[in-house]
């Protein structure tokens, strides 16, 4: 009897120590669910963060807006009214720039060219509508460049470097720096490699320095070589522009360049390039002059890959309305370029690219045109210009990869 009771007992111990057994398992395996799906939802969450991180575009450091030449015209919109459209386009586009460069000739008088004319009048017009159309602008950090027909006044901004968080703008005035008559006076080619030096000084210190912001070398007079650098013409724009070229062209070996200019939009002197737009990326041929040291003018030129870019701001007041020509039935024909667009400019500053746009009162506009003969006095760069270096068409915008970027 004792010993089946003992039995009994020790049965029920058993299946009391079986069902506790049973029940941690149960409860390590629930636990374990519950740590399973902990993880699960920690890893859903995870990649759910980092795929709207992907799809979210990067948002620019800094934006910039550019334009040249602010000169009434007959027959053309009043410049304030084509830069107000202009600049709403840009908003309209959603672009909010936080500066502005403008690359001279703020005045206009046929019978002045040579720095006769205050350009403050103009610029506080200009100051005006850029208030009124885009706030995101800060007034204090306006860029005016000084032009061939401007006095240099306290409203231009000084020669040299200047700095901003998140670029670097070097202002290349034309009296004292980068004349546009240059020729046979050996004081303007003296200028011309005066400036060229500083230049050359400051970039040289900010490559030594590892500078990786941007530089925006703003000019008025271009580089390139057209038929009004040439004996066709009288002047001699731009001669000596190879000890420009030169100083820049090795400095964007490791420094990211964007140079602006204006200047050329009468007589369709750019036409080869574009007409009214031009833009050169990195990589891209330019034709340079190629100038003697006693010479007034030059018909010669070198060909040279660009390490920068290179374009013009956008013309505000007119392109190429430079009179007419009589017909034989005693008609006038009208000098026309392929692209005649008053137009403006817009650099995007991202984290490894910048990213360029040109602008009409239209909307988005090409930055290069298609290029052809300039029609002016019977096709005055004919046999002059080749036209293997005729421009064909870029859309904007076009992505510019930034070399430090590339050095990270």
């Amino acid at each position: 009897m004792k010993t089946k009771k003992k039995a009994s007992i020790l049965l029920i111990i058993s299946l009391i120590v079986s069902l506790i057994a049973i029940a941690g398992i149960v409860i390590v395996l629930h636990t374990g669910n519950i740590r399973e799906e902990t993880g699960s939802q920690a890893e859903t969450t995870a990649g759910t963060e980092a795929a709207e991180a992907t799809e979210k575009p990067a948002e620019p450091v800094d934006t910039l807006f550019f334009a040249s030449d602010y000169q009434a015209e007959d027959g053309w919109d009043a410049p304030a009214e084509t830069l107000d459209g202009i600049l709403k386009q840009v908003s309209e586009d959603g672009k909010t720039p936080t500066n502005a460069i403008f690359c001279g000739d703020y005045t206009n008088d046929l019978h002045l060219h040579d720095y006769q004319l205050s350009p403050d009048a103009s610029i506080e017009e200009i100051r005006g509508v850029v208030a009124s159309d885009c706030s995101s602008i800060l007034q204090d950090d306006i860029v005016f460049v000084q032009g061939n027909h401007d006095q240099l006044t306290d409203s231009i901004t000084a020669t040299g470097l200047h700095e901003y968080d998140n670029y670097l703008v070097y202002v290349l005035n034309t009296e004292y720096g980068f004349p546009w008559k240059q020729g046979r006076d050996t004081l303007f080619r003296d200028r011309v490699i005066d400036a060229s030096a500083e230049m050359q000084e400051c970039f040289d210190k900010l490559a030594e320095e590892g500078e990786t912001r941007p530089l925006f070398i703003a000019g008025h007079v271009p580089l390139h070589f057209t038929a009004r650098t040439s004996s066709r013409h009288s002047t001699g724009d731009n001669m000596y522009a190879e000890y420009v070229f030169d100083a820049v062209n090795k400095a964007a070996e490791s420094l990211d360049i964007v140079y602006l200019v204006g200047h050329n939009h009468s007589k369709g002197w750019d036409c080869y390039l574009g007409g009214s737009s031009i833009f050169k990326r990195p990589g891209d041929t330019i034709l340079i002059p190629e100038a003697g040291v006693n010479t007034a003018n030059t018909d010669s030129y070198i060909i040279e890959t660009l390490n920068f870019t290179y374009m013009n701001a956008g013309y505000l007041g007119y392109y190429m309305n430079c009179g007419s020509e009589e017909l034989d039935n005693g008609t006038y024909d009208m000098y026309h370029a392929a692209d005649e667009t008053l137009t403006g400019s817009v650099c995007e500053i991202m984290p490894d690219e910048l990213i360029i746009y040109r602008y009409s009162v239209e909307g988005i506009h090409p930055l290069n045109w298609d290029g052809e003969g300039d029609p002016y006095k019977n096709y005055i760069d004919s046999g002059l210009i080749s036209e293997e270096s005729y421009s064909i068409r870029v859309n904007s915008p076009v992505h510019i990869p930034r070399k430090s970027n590339s050095r990270s």
